[in-house]
């Protein structure tokens, strides 16, 4: 494509297609050298190799144009469009390769999702098939876009074939399908691989620049396979030719990136620079999609006031998925064998565990059902296993796992998710040496050490797929997994003396184990409280709930936001919160002790099937407040506050409800938008809070606001009746 002539038909009714044309061809880097009402010449020069690009605007003799240019040295072609969008498709196409994106997108997916399955059985007829999650959709627009009907793929693709640029966030705990998701959005590009050359970046693999944007720009750059500067790339991006998929965004919230010491911020302070790198792409057409780990960052009134900073340039849509389907992952016949066993499906709502018990053959299957407690013991075990026969290894599996942990823990121990090759394989040798020997001098088949090293480099549990040179866990359970046995081996508490804390990686032990036996997840926990006083708080309520059952310790002046507790008691004998706020927490099949709350404040949280445990003390002032919280007509709110000593009476008042259904549009006054209910916490501060609560409730009530947890929505009705009453 690059210096070559191109002559062209254009009919053109104004002269704006033109004005349009010449900004085409000078952002792809041409320079205008002869412009009239019959034609219009364009030349590249680039290294020793010339172009002259001329488009006529009449039917005319081309040679003596392409003869001239040719004697001058250009490099000649002619070719004929009839509009804009057609020289820029042919433009686009030339100078990105296109023909090839077909090809790279086959090629990435079909590695990535052989990657899924080859370590669960022999069987090559067994291909890897993604399988829907549920989710929860949020989007700054009303509120008949709250729930997701349809799979979230097509639901995904769907946004980024919307008008306007757009700022799609994936959102998942550690190990529940966020790379698999947008996974099959990427290969779903396959239809428009002509026209769209989608760009998908793994930051977890980038750690050599110190700046965002350089991170993004480095992988960008490895990933469009084209010679293309970087602001044609930009260029391309405002005009969504060039999606970007940005996995892993949270794995750079603990990094020291671009903000020096990031230990005093909060989790919105420390991407908020990040952000605003993409903010500068989201203009025009642009689609970026984001996936993070479940953050209040995304949930937060920072990020809705950086959003509104951004005067309406692009819509914001988050994606929550939800722990798997059981059902959707099994067979009829293996899912309702788990039923008549009483197997905890909480214990098994992994994707990992789920891929597992989908692969194995039925006696194994039927085997784990007797022990379900064992199922993650056997899963490595079956894992390392496989792994002797498919590398021809002696290492008993046990032994292969404690490498493995041993190297889990170094991870930690540098606070990272990844190395090159050669640092992990000296990581693995350091570290594990004696035992490492011991195996070669026993092995049939003749071996260096380094022999030996390099062929567990190419283990099951490690990824090498998308840059070989660079080694990560196969994935957030297993190395959550290993680094939660590291540290139940560990007998110098080796953790109250890593700096910096690394909670992001504590955080994915903690999740793994939630899916061990009763008996590691208590002695897990025990070690854990050595350095609770170090973890934030969202890790250290988790090591509670998803090890122990119950929360078991004091909280003071904090504040939780898009968390879920789940069969969790909250009983003043274990725990007392005081002080606390918690926003857009969802309390499942939960049971309260009033007693175990001093001043707390619950803001578009949501309580299903939860109930007041019976022994409260009535005589004592509890203050409990609940501001847009959603107990889903079970009456557990009215009971919650009855019980406290606030009490809010319905009202009505139209200066505050014309006042506050103003704040649910945009800039131009007409646009609906999402708002969080916390921001309006935040907007009201000096007011009776009680007061305008009680009247969002009301509008509520009458179905002028929709909520979801702390983001709330105008209805219809809503608008109708803001725009009736605003013009009395």
């Amino acid at each position: 494509m690059h210096n070559k002539l191109l002559l062209t038909k254009l009919n053109f009714e104004n002269s704006m297609n033109e004005k349009q044309l010449d900004s085409l061809f000078k952002e792809y880097g041409y320079e205008a050298k002869e412009q009239n009402e019959f034609y219009r010449v364009y030349v590249l020069n680039q290294g020793m190799y010339h172009g002259a690009e001329i488009l006529f605007m009449q039917d005319m003799d081309s040679s003596p144009i392409l003869a001239r240019y040719s004697k001058l040295g250009y490099h000649a072609k002619e070719q004929r469009f009839e509009t804009v969008e057609q020289a820029e498709n042919y433009l686009f196409k030339g100078f990105f390769n296109t023909q090839r994106t077909a090809i790279d997108i086959n090629k990435r997916y079909d590695v990535f999702a052989s990657n899924q399955v080859k370590h669960y059985c022999n069987d090559s007829s067994i291909n890897y098939k993604y399988i829907n999650t549920p989710y929860a959709i949020f989007k700054d627009q009303s509120d008949e876009y709250q729930n997701g009907h349809t799979d979230i793929v097509s639901s995904i693709k769907n946004d980024l074939q919307q008008k306007g640029a757009h700022l799609i966030v994936v959102e998942a705990a550690a190990g529940f399908g966020k790379t698999c998701t947008v996974y099959e959005v990427y290969k779903s590009f396959l239809t428009n691989a002509d026209k769209q050359k989608p760009i998908f970046t793994e930051l977890s693999r980038n750690r050599d620049a110190k700046q965002f944007k350089y991170i993004l720009w480095s992988e960008i750059d490895r990933e469009k396979d084209t010679t293309a500067k970087q602001d044609l790339v930009i260029y391309n991006i405002k005009k969504g030719r060039i999606p970007l998929i940005i996995d892993g965004f949270d794995e750079l919230l603990t990094k020291d990136i671009d903000s020096g010491d990031i230990s005093q911020l909060n989790e919105f302070e420390q991407v908020e620079t990040m952000l605003s790198t993409i903010g500068d792409l989201l203009t025009d057409e642009a689609k970026v999609i984001l996936t993070s780990r479940k953050t209040a960052i995304f949930a937060g009134t920072e990020f809705e006031e950086w959003v509104d900073s951004h005067s309406g340039n692009f819509d914001v849509v988050r994606y929550q998925l939800d722990k798997p389907n059981i059902k959707e992952w099994l067979s009829q016949y293996r899912y309702d064998s788990i039923q008549q066993k009483n197997v905890p499906l909480n214990s098994i709502s992994n994707p990992v565990l789920l891929t597992y018990l989908r692969n194995i053959n039925n006696d194994a299957f039927h085997e784990l059902l007797e022990n379900p407690e064992s199922i993650t013991e056997k899963y490595f075990e079956y894992l390392l296993n496989r792994e002797k026969e498919r590398q021809n290894i002696i290492i008993k599996w046990e032994d292969q796992r404690l490498i493995f942990e041993n190297l889990a823990k170094m991870f930690a121990e540098f606070n990272i998710t990844g190395e090159s090759r050669d640092f992990v394989k000296e990581l693995i040798k350091d570290y594990n040496k004696t035992k490492l020997i011991y195996y070669k001098d026993l092995s049939p088949t003749k071996q260096t050490l380094d022999e030996l090293v390099d062929t567990l480099t190419n283990h099951a549990l490690l990824d090498r797929s998308d840059n070989k040179d660079y080694i990560t866990f196969i994935n957030d359970f297993v190395f959550g997994h290993l680094l939660g046995r590291s540290i139940l081996r560990d007998n110098t508490s080796y953790l109250s003396n890593l700096n910096p804390f690394p909670d992001n990686l504590i955080e994915l032990a903690v999740s793994a184990f939630r899916f061990s036996s009763n008996d590691d997840k208590s002695k897990l926990w025990n070690r854990l409280l050595l350095v609770k006083n170090k973890m934030p708080l969202d890790l250290a309520l988790s090591t509670d709930s998803y090890l122990l059952g119950i929360i078991n310790d004091r909280y003071e002046c904090g504040g939780l936001s898009s968390y879920v507790f789940e069969n969790i008691k909250f009983l003043s004998k274990n725990c007392h919160f005081t002080d606390m706020s918690f926003v857009d927490v969802s309390f499942i099949e939960c049971e309260f002790d009033l007693s175990a709350f001093s001043n707390v404040t619950f803001t578009g949280c949501k309580f299903k099937s939860c109930s007041i445990y019976s022994d409260y003390i009535t005589e004592v002032k509890h203050n409990i407040y609940c501001y847009g919280c959603e107990d889903f007509n079970t009456s557990f709110i009215s009971q919650f506050k009855a019980m406290s000593d606030v009490i809010a009476e319905e009202k009505e008042d139209i200066n505050i409800e014309i006042q506050l259904l103003s704040r649910y549009f945009k800039v131009d006054g007409k646009t609906p938008k999402m708002r969080h209910i916390s921001s309006i916490r935040k907007e009201y501060e000096g007011y009776d809070l009680n007061i305008v609560f009680a009247i969002f409730d009301s509008m509520k009530k009458r179905g002028m606001l929709k909520v979801d947890g702390n983001n709330s929505y105008i209805s219809k009705n809503g608008i109708n009746y803001y725009q009736k009453k605003k013009t009395l």
